[in-house]
């Protein structure tokens, strides 16, 4: 099991947060809106204290604090969450961003799991327009196959830092935390 002390050292040990837009993150997030149909996407991770979004589509807000975030609901599940109507969800049916004018109807997310099997945030996708019958599970399965994509981009630009370090001389980081 993974506590939330190790997920956040986890997340902070990507060193992603509150980092200017790349545009791995950005085609990734406009490729899982056009796969799904949907106005809006986000490749979001999940801090103390917001849902802090690396790459969105269609979304205009960098974050959003995580007393009114969906994605911090299924933080402890591996499974991908699929809410067809927001306004009959009793979670999320009085939320701000459900009640707004063309608010959140649709919505659906896929854990971030890092290496360490911390959950560090979410791909997820939303639509004002409700959908009855959510997602199938291949449809399931794609969104988890953007989130494991999301992991092997923070790898990749972990170990591109971790080399400029080395060319430059400077120590090593800390490791990723172990799960027991």
């Amino acid at each position: 099991m993974v506590t939330e002390a190790v997920r956040l050292a986890t997340l902070k040990g990507y060193d992603v947060l509150d980092t200017g837009a790349e545009v791995e993150f950005d085609a990734l997030t406009r490729r899982i809106a056009t796969t799904f149909a949907v106005r809006s996407a986000v490749i979001s991770f999940i801090d103390e204290d917001r849902q802090w979004y690396k790459a969105r589509f269609g979304v205009s807000a960098e974050s959003v604090q995580r007393s009114q975030s969906f994605c911090t609901h299924f933080l402890d599940s591996d499974d991908v969450t699929v809410v067809p109507d927001a306004r009959t969800h009793a979670i999320f049916r009085t939320n701000p961003h459900v009640l707004a004018d063309s608010g959140v109807r649709f919505y659906a997310a896929a854990p971030i799991k890092a290496l360490n099997r911390a959950r560090l945030g979410t791909v997820c996708i939303f639509d004002p327009a409700p959908r009855r019958d959510g997602l199938n599970e291949r449809e399931k399965r794609q969104l988890s196959s953007f989130a494991a994509q999301v992991v092997e981009l923070l790898e990749a630009r972990r170990n591109a830092a971790r080399a400029r370090d080395r060319a430059a001389g400077v120590p090593l980081r800390a490791t990723m935390p172990t799960v027991s």
